[in-house]
């Protein structure tokens, strides 16, 4: 047999792949060298996601802030979708090489960052290589934009209806914004609401579900306590998929401030 298979080439750099790999040296390279960024710029997005943040000021149910949404309401859920991706594959990995035992835990991107680099050549080798690739090298470049010192000084409200740009706003109070992209005028409030509409409808394992129903609800929301709902009836999963129940944003977000103004 060859050393190369000429028709099947490295995702991320093209290169010839050798017998066994699915990810060339150069492309588990990228992955290793992207996660190596992460402790660092989870510290800049902390800042930028606090900033601006006013605690107890909850969204309103219509999408429209009650008093005023939290400038970064958006950043924060939109940090956390592409975190979870890029902790799941660190998990994943983990547990391909160690076994199931074992797992990268919640924050701790330093332990992820070492996964991508201790296990470099074993990414190589993993025939889910190809999708982890695409989808953390994705996510940490979406971070990095994020995290820019442009985009920390605008207010990121949502997705434009026509093209599905970001739209991004220098004041959250004005009523339209002109996209980027395609020049449509979008108004602000509705952008907000598709936003909401959209993270409250999502159906999430239930860790996952409860930090954004935490980030909508805008108060501390226990994963211990959701359990507690769960096993009175109060709260139960939406649909289950390849066996993990996953539930819907909303009914979280609701229990939450039902517990908030009762205590």
């Amino acid at each position: 047999m060859s050393e190369t298979m000429n028709d099947r080439t490295c995702p991320v750099t093209g290169e010839p792949l050798l017998d066994g790999e699915f990810l060339s040296r150069g492309g588990a390279a990228r992955v290793r060298v992207a996660t190596a960024s992460m402790p660092g710029l989870m510290s800049d997005l902390a800042y930028a996601a606090s900033h601006g943040v006013r605690t107890g000021e909850q969204v309103g149910g219509s999408g429209v802030p009650s008093s005023r949404a939290p400038l970064n309401l958006a950043l924060m859920i939109e940090v956390d979708e592409m975190c979870d991706s890029i902790l799941t594959w660190a998990t994943l990995l983990l547990s391909h090489v160690m076994g199931p035992a074992y797992w990268v835990k919640q924050g701790n991107w330093w332990g992820v960052a070492d996964v991508f680099k201790t296990h470099e050549d074993k990414l190589r080798r993993w025939p889910e290589a190809a999708q982890c690739a695409d989808e953390v090298l994705y996510s940490v470049a979406r971070l990095e934009r994020l995290a820019s010192p442009g985009r920390q000084r605008l207010v990121f409200v949502g997705e434009c209806s026509a093209c599905g740009a970001d739209l991004l706003v220098r004041d959250p109070d004005e009523e339209t914004t002109t996209c980027r992209e395609c020049g449509a005028v979008e108004q602000i409030a509705d952008a907000w609401d598709r936003l909401l509409t959209k993270a409250r409808e999502s159906l999430l394992p239930r860790t996952r579900a409860t930090r954004v129903a935490e980030i909508l609800a805008g108060v501390q929301v226990k994963d211990s306590t959701v359990r507690k709902w769960q096993q009175r009836g109060r709260v139960a999963p939406a649909s289950r998929e390849g066996g993990i129940r996953l539930y819907r944003v909303g009914d979280i977000e609701t229990l939450a401030l039902q517990h908030l103004t009762s205590s």
